[in-house]
C-alpha cells in the first residue's frame, strides 16, 4: 500500500471511529473529563497471529483501555493494511497511523545506530535481560532516541523475536554443516558471519524463501525462530539449531506520533505509560512460552530441532570476525551518518552487554 492510500484509509478510520477532536474534553489543569474519549489507530506489518501481535491483543491494548477506564480504545491493523514495513516510519511520523511498529531493520541507513545491536551477537537467553540492553541502548546512547524524535515519535513498548535460528533443508548436526551451502540472512552483518562459517551467502526476499528452500534454491535460512515458524519454514527446512544465546537483536519499537502523544491530556499519558509498563513486564513469560511451545510444535511434527551448543556459539560469534565489523561500523557512522565518538559507542555497548551478561570483557 503507498502512503497515500494510506491516508485514504486512515481518513476512513477515523470517519468510523469518531472524531477525535478532544480539547473540550479537558479541563484547566490538562486533564481529561468524564466526557474524554480517542481511538487511536495502530499499525503493524505482521499478521495478527504472531507471538507479538497477539501479546498486544491480550495484553498491551486491553491494559491501555483498563487503565484509561476505557476513555482510550485502540483500532489495530495489521497485516501492512495501513502501512506496509517499509512505510511505518514515515506513516506515524506523519501521522497516518497514530501509534505503529517500526523495526529498525527496515532502515538499515536511517537507524543506522541500530545496526551496532547485531556486532553483539550473545545476549542473556532470557527476555528480561534483553530489554535491559535495549532500553539502556535508547536511554544512554544518545543516537539511538534522536534516530526517532527525528522522525517525531516516541517509543513505548519494545519486544523482540525469538532467537536467531538455522533451518537446513540437509542434515544440520553443527553449525560446521553449512559448508558448502547457499544459505539466506536477513542482513549484510548475518551474511557475513554465514561467508566466515563456510557457507554461500544469499539474498532472497523474504516472501520467497519458503519456495526457495522447497526449490533447492537455498539450502538454509538464518532468522528469527517465531517468523521462521510462523512461515511456516520448518516444513522444507526440518533440520534445525535454534540459538536460545544468540539474540535477535533488532528491537520491535512501538511508538506513538509525538504529536498526537502532547495532544493527549496529562492523566491519559499517564495511563498509557503506567498500560505499558505492565505490558512489558508480562512479556519475559510471553517470549519463553512462546519458543518452548514453538520447539515441542516443531518436533511434534518430525522436525529435528536442537539447541545450539558452546560449539555452535562460537562458531557463529568469531570474535575477529565482530570485532573487524565493529570497526566498520565505527567508519560508516562517523563518515556516512553523522554519528560523532562512534567509537565510544562501540565501548558503551559492551559496558552494557557485559552488565547484562555478567562478564568482565565481551566474548
Amino acid at each position: 500500500m503507498k502512503l497515500k492510500d494510506a491516508m485514504f484509509l486512515l481518513v476512513s478510520l477515523l470517519l468510523l471511529s469518531g472524531c477525535n477532536s478532544t480539547s473540550s474534553e479537558i479541563d484547566e489543569q490538562g486533564n481529561s473529563t468524564e466526557d474524554y474519549s480517542i481511538t487511536l489507530n495502530y499499525s503493524d506489518h505482521d499478521p495478527p497471529t504472531g507471538m507479538r501481535t497477539k501479546f498486544l491483543q491480550e495484553y498491551w491494548f486491553p491494559a491501555i483501555e483498563e487503565e484509561t477506564d476505557g476513555k482510550v480504545k485502540i483500532n489495530p491493523v495489521f497485516g501492512g493494511g495501513l502501512l506496509s514495513s517499509s512505510e511505518a516510519l514515515d506513516g506515524v511520523r506523519e501521522g497516518v497511523a497514530d501509534i505503529g511498529l517500526v523495526y529498525p531493520d527496515n532502515y538499515s541507513q536511517r537507524m543506522f545506530s541500530y545496526e551496532l545491536l547485531k556486532l553483539f551477537p550473545v545476549a542473556p537467553d532470557d527476555f528480561e535481560g534483553m530489554y535491559e540492553i535495549f532500553n539502556r541502548a535508547l536511554t544512554e546512547l544518545p543516537q539511538f532516541s534522536e534516530d526517532l524524535e527525528k522522525n517525531n515519535q516516541k517509543p513505548l513498548l519494545i519486544t523482540t523475536g525469538l532467537p536467531i535460528v538455522f533451518g537446513s533443508t540437509s542434515e544440520l548436526s553443527s553449525l560446521s554443516d553449512v559448508q558448502g551451502e547457499d544459505w539466506r540472512a536477513s542482513s549484510r552483518w548475518y551474511l557475513e558471519a554465514m561467508r566466515n562459517m563456510g557457507a554461500n551467502p544469499v539474498s532472497v526476499p523474504w516472501e520467497d524463501v519458503y519456495m526457495s528452500l522447497e526449490t533447492g534454491v537455498i539450502d538454509g535460512v538464518m532468522t528469527n525462530y517465531d517468523g521462521f515458524h510462523m512461515m511456516g519454514f520448518y516444513e522444507t527446512a526440518p533440520d534445525i539449531i535454534v540459538g536460545t544465546e544468540l539474540w535477535w537483536s533488532a528491537p520491535f519499537i512501538h511508538t506513538i506520533n509525538q504529536d498526537m502523544w502532547d495532544s493527549l491530556p496529562k492523566d491519559i499519558q499517564e495511563d498509557v505509560l503506567r498500560a505499558t509498563e505492565r505490558a512489558q513486564t508480562e512479556f519475559g513469560k510471553v517470549y519463553q512460552e512462546e519458543l518452548e511451545n514453538t520447539i515441542q510444535t516443531q518436533r511434534d511434527a518430525g522436525a529435528n530441532v536442537k539447541i545450539a551448543d558452546d560449539e555452535d556459539i562460537q562458531a557463529f560469534n568469531d570474535q575477529e570476525l565482530f570485532e573487524s565489523m565493529r570497526e566498520t561500523w565505527v567508519n560508516e557512522a562517523e563518515k556516512d551518518h553523522g554519528i560523532e565518538n562512534a567509537e565510544q559507542y562501540v565501548e558503551e555497548m559492551k559496558e552494557i552487554m557485559n552488565d547484562a551478561l555478567g562478564y568482565e570483557e565481551y566474548k
